[in-house]
């Protein structure tokens, strides 16, 4: 008589399922042929008597093979792919649309990698299918398990949990085969059909079978149904995500609009992420000022370029440079790094800028406002910069640079105001400059915290700030000098950018809340840089920073230096990837070199009945006496419940029926059975007890 309720979980899914599933994944996955032979390889066992005779350490062993293999094509498809770029944009990225397009990409990778999975499993699962092992215990699946059930007391009277592994390698298989987006109107009837198949064996009994059959088929004709509603919504869903993309904006920063924050109530919040590292000559400072775009007309609330084409500019055949300007006599330079956003990036210049060269981009464009921006650069950009005390390529002044027209009648009448009370109309371009750096140095603050304009009785923010507030952050600053400084004729524009004051080993950093506003003054020769924000917000950001700043700039470092090596290092993703090749097939043979597989001899491992390890227990003879004696023993209770329940176990007196059921327990489900002397004792145990019960 069995001591085991026969568990649906370990037996085989029906006929017939499996190879649906995997004809249905090599379909979705456009590998039709390699579903086919999958299918071939698992359905065979059903007509063939040839069995593999594996152990239960085999089956570790290659357990751990698949997971190695697992790891391999992991690797080659993340390496494939560019995952190295994609994880550099998501990482060091402040565009929410550029940072959404790569979690996209990441996204599709990890679908590319799950799509091939069923293939990854095949050969355990096949190891499986062509033995006659009634499923495995879960501990094949987890090391730590193993060596936790190793170091755990042995508890005979709990059998260890087992499963079959085709079922989940079913359940893997459909979940793979519905990663694709192009799924055909046959799609969701076949996986219904599919699912109706393997749950054939747990449908309920007290229906007939054709009640049951007609139910599946109102579930394929709905899913028919369906399929049109769910194409539409998963259309409807893809052109909104591509929206949202688009309207956060495809690149980092706009090079010809400026949003300010001018008008804004609350607290201005900067992220202290690294975004510039400047390395500089020996012994020399860096630019204070590294400017990314300029803009001159300006309306409520934001700058823009009256300019709105860019110039490419082409290397010099000789030498490989970018001369951004008939001037070449640069004093100096700096080598300034950050990373790019799907190959595109604004470039941080210092005043001045003549030349790059070493720049890790092809294509480099500029426009007269003495903006410059690259395409088709490397993730992470690196160019040296060389530059003078000349005027850079920006343009002469254009009539935009002067111009007030844009500015509403409240901004007008308080700029023409404070312009009359400190003499700028009347003043020469330097004097007007030095007069408006008073004013701001002797009567403003710095402050990141805005209230709202209408809470000060004025009617717009610029008057707010000029007359009532007297503090603001550098987009106040920098506006108004531009706009009060066009009262005096002197031609201006709004310039954005960072700040770089902050030294890092070898180099100096910028990071996200150095970015600054400034302007830009024309002196009749060049373009002067005039920065009247007060000098202790670099102390007031800095201030702010988080307590988590410094592991932050550790793995910023690290980021970094891999990105450099990554760039500096050629075909390195073919070394990585064949050193990794040949370590994971190392340490595969390994773990396949100690198993032994072999057919299984029948004659001696088991009856020509299949009958299962154990079958000729001698404590069997035991139970049939005890059923004799107390009534046959339920088909759902264990026999350590029903001897407990009958009290001949667990108590006083009882050491001979609980070292005999340990022992038994052992013969049953041990996978490396039962040692030859204990089986003796498990035979002396019960002819002792029947000799007792006479």
């Amino acid at each position: 008589m069995s001591d085991t309720v026969d568990s649906p979980g370990l037996r085989p899914p029906p006929p017939l399922v499996v190879s649906a599933a995997l004809l249905l994944w090599g379909w979705q996955a456009g590998h039709p042929l390699l579903g086919l032979g999958a299918a071939v390889v698992l359905e065979l066992p059903r007509f063939l008597r040839f069995r593999l005779d594996p152990g239960q350490d085999d089956f570790n062993r290659l357990w751990k093979f698949t997971m190695l293999l697992f790891l391999g094509v992991g690797l080659y498809v993340f390496l494939a792919r560019d995952g190295i770029g994609t994880v550099n944009t998501v990482v060091n990225t402040d565009s929410p649309g550029a940072r959404m397009q790569g979690l996209r990409q990441i996204s599709y990778t990890a679908l590319m990698f799950l799509r091939w999975l069923p293939l990854v499993l095949l050969p355990f699962t096949a190891a499986y299918a062509w033995s006659n092992t009634p499923g495995l215990p879960w501990t094949t699946f987890s090391f730590y398990l193993r060596k936790k059930l190793q170091s755990a007391p042995r508890t005979p009277s709990l059998p260890p949990l087992r499963v079959n592994p085709l079922w989940p390698y079913l359940g893997l298989t459909l979940f793979t085969a519905s990663g694709t987006t192009d799924h055909g109107a046959e799609f969701l009837p076949l996986m219904t059909g599919i699912l109706a198949g393997s749950l054939w064996p747990w449908r309920n009994r007290r229906f007939r079978s054709l009640v049951w059959v007609g139910l599946v088929l109102f579930l394929v004709a709905g899913s028919f149904a369906a399929g049109p509603g769910l194409a539409l919504a998963r259309r409807l869903w893809q052109d909104w995500e591509n929206r949202l993309i688009q309207n956060t904006g495809a690149s980092e920063f706009d090079q010809l609009t400026s949003y300010t924050a001018i008008g804004s109530v609350g607290r201005l919040k900067q992220s202290s992420r690294i975004v510039l590292r400047v390395r500089t000559m020996p012994h020399e400072d860096p630019p204070r000022l590294l400017r990314e775009a300029a803009f001159n007309v300006f309306q409520p609330n934001f700058w823009r370029a009256s300019v709105r084409e860019y110039d490419e500019v082409l290397p010099s055949v000789e030498d490989g440079v970018w001369w951004l300007s008939t001037n070449r006599q640069a004093e100096t330079s700096v080598v300034i790094s950050r990373y790019s956003a799907r190959g595109e990036s604004p470039l941080a210049l210092p005043a001045g800028a003549l030349a790059l060269h070493s720049l890790t981009a092809l294509r480099l464009e500029t426009n007269p406002l003495g903006a410059a921006r690259v395409k088709d650069a490397s993730p992470l950009l690196v160019g040296t910069v060389q530059y003078g005390r000349s005027n850079g390529f920006g343009a002469p002044p254009l009539k935009e640079d002067l111009s007030l027209d844009q500015l509403p009648p409240a901004e007008q009448q308080v700029i023409n105001e404070v312009a009359e009370e400190l003499g700028l109309p009347t003043q020469s371009p330097a004097e007007a400059i030095r007069t408006v750096q008073r004013y701001f140095s002797a009567n403003f603050e710095y402050s990141l915290w805005q209230p709202d304009p209408k809470t000060s009785g004025n009617s717009c923010a610029l008057e707010a700030f000029l007359r009532t507030w007297h503090a603001g952050h550098c987009e106040y600053f920098a506006t108004a000098t531009a706009l009060l400084l066009r009262q005096a004729s002197v031609p201006t524009r709004y310039a954005v950018g960072f700040a770089v004051h902050e030294p890092r080993g070898d180099e100096w950093i910028a990071r996200a809340r150095d970015a600054h506003a400034w302007c830009l003054a024309w002196t009749g020769e060049r373009w002067e840089q005039v920065d009247t924000t007060p000098g202790v917000w670099y102390e007031m950001e800095a201030a702010r920073t988080p307590w988590w700043e410094g592991i932050r700039d550790r793995f910023s470092d690290w980021w970094y230096r891999f990105a450099r090596w990554r760039q500096q290092g050629g075909n390195w993703q073919i070394y990585v990837l064949a050193a990794s090749l040949i370590i994971l097939s190392w340490l595969g043979w390994r773990q396949l070199r100690g198993s032994r597989w072999r057919q299984a001899k029948r004659a001696k491992a088991r009856t020509a009945g299949g009958s299962p390890p154990g079958h000729d227990s001698e404590f069997y003879a035991v139970t049939r006496r005890l059923e004799t004696a107390h009534g046959p023993r339920p088909a759902h209770e264990t026999l350590p419940a029903w001897l407990r329940r009958l009290h001949l176990a667990g108590g006083p007196g009882s050491e001979g029926l609980d070292e005999m059921l340990r022992l038994h327990t052992r013969l049953r489900f041990d996978p490396d059975g039962l040692p030859s002397d204990r089986r003796a004792e498990l035979v002396r145990l019960a002819r002792e007890w029947l000799a007792r019960q006479q």
